[in-house]
């Protein structure tokens, strides 16, 4: 097992790779008075065909994590 250190290392580690990156896509969507670089067509592209490939999306992703746990759960019996 890792010492509390080195997960303590990593937690900064990760959170400071995320804020580099979550700033860095910040600046490259919005100009620099705050507006939003995307033309206004796409940013009115929210209609019921979005939302309903999001759905899709999230059954589909939710439905995979679904087969990997059971499947993690047999494996683990199965020893």
């Amino acid at each position: 097992m890792a010492s509390l250190g080195g997960k303590l290392m990593w937690a900064v580690a990760g959170t400071a790779a995320s804020k580099m990156a979550r700033s860095y896509t910040r600046g490259m969507l919005h100009r620099e008075n705050g507006a939003p670089r995307l033309p206004r067509k796409a940013r009115r592209q929210s209609g019921l065909g979005m939302m309903l490939g999001w759905a899709i999306a999230t059954g589909a992703i939710m439905a995979l994590a679904d087969v990997l746990s059971e499947q993690g759960k047999d494996a683990a019996h199965a020893r």
